[in-house]
């Protein structure tokens, strides 16, 4: 019945004007969807095995109401989130610089504030390399005097290795931040003068 009652439809829309207005119409909708022959059907209702492949809601004469998009597949649906992602990406860019000298100079601030801690670590760490060597020099004159070295004086050495590798450990993170800083801002200058050049 309904495959009669689509085919009856369908003669009738074809004589009829698809754009036509909704005056007169009377409020009944008609879902045009393609099943799985590749044949478009018009029915009163889409079957739920074709909802996913898209359809349209027009009126009784024929007058596209609304039309339903296909249901994306999973690498289609990861295709456009990404898309959407870059151009929300690119409008975040195009807000906060106004031009690549905007992005060097952001860069340059970035930076400075890096290598500003990372010159304070570095002096720290020479600093309590010159008190090792100190206490180290304490520690073989006693014993070159024959003397014991004294447990507080090679615990006090011991602690400052270890704050030595501390401070390194620091410095090695903050040599990396500043590394994804130049990284960071080498693509957004790229991209910048991507989509300026468009």
């Amino acid at each position: 019945m309904k495959t009669a009652f689509a085919l009856a439809m369908a003669g009738v829309l074809l004589t009829l004007d698809a754009g036509a207005s909704t005056q007169g119409w009377d409020g009944r909708k008609l879902y045009r969807y393609t099943n799985e022959h590749g044949v478009q059907v018009l029915d009163d209702q889409v079957p739920p095995r074709y909802v996913a492949g898209g359809y349209e809601i027009l009126t009784s004469t024929g007058r596209v109401l609304e039309v339903v998009a296909p249901e994306l597949t999973g690498e289609q649906l990861a295709e456009k989130e990404r898309r959407e992602a870059r151009e929300a990406a690119d409008l975040q860019l195009l807000k906060r610089y106004n031009s690549v000298a905007d992005i060097e100079s952001a860069r340059k601030r970035k930076l400075a504030i890096v290598q500003q801690d990372m010159a304070i670590l570095r002096s720290n760490i020479a600093s309590l390399n010159r008190q090792i060597e100190h206490e180290e020099s304490t520690a073989a004159r006693t014993q070159r005097n024959g003397g014991a070295v004294a447990p507080e004086l090679l615990e006090r050495i011991a602690n400052l290795r270890k704050e030595v590798e501390v401070v390194s450990e620091r410095l090695s993170l903050r040599e990396k931040e500043a590394q994804a800083i130049n990284s960071e801002f080498d693509l957004a200058a790229s991209r910048y003068q991507e989509i300026a050049g468009k």
